[in-house]
C-alpha cells in the first residue's frame, strides 16, 4: 500500500560555493514551502547547529 498522502518534492537541495575555502560546496537543505534552508552538509550547521554562510544567503 503507497502512502498519498505524503507531499511530494518538499525540499530542495541547493549546492552554494564556500566563500572560504575555493572549490567546496555546502549542500543547503532548503524548505519549499516556508522558503527558508532547514539544514546543510557544512561542520557549522553538522556539529553546532549554527547557521553558516549559505544557510543565511537563502534564509535561516
Amino acid at each position: 500500500m503507497e502512502k498519498s498522502d505524503q507531499a511530494p518534492d518538499r525540499y530542495e537541495t541547493i549546492s552554494i560555493e564556500s566563500k572560504i575555502r575555493e572549490g567546496v560546496f555546502h549542500k543547503v537543505v532548503k524548505d519549499l514551502e516556508t522558503g527558508k534552508s532547514v539544514s546543510c552538509s557544512c561542520k557549522y550547521w553538522s556539529k553546532g547547529n549554527k547557521p553558516c554562510f549559505g544557510m543565511k544567503t537563502i534564509g535561516v
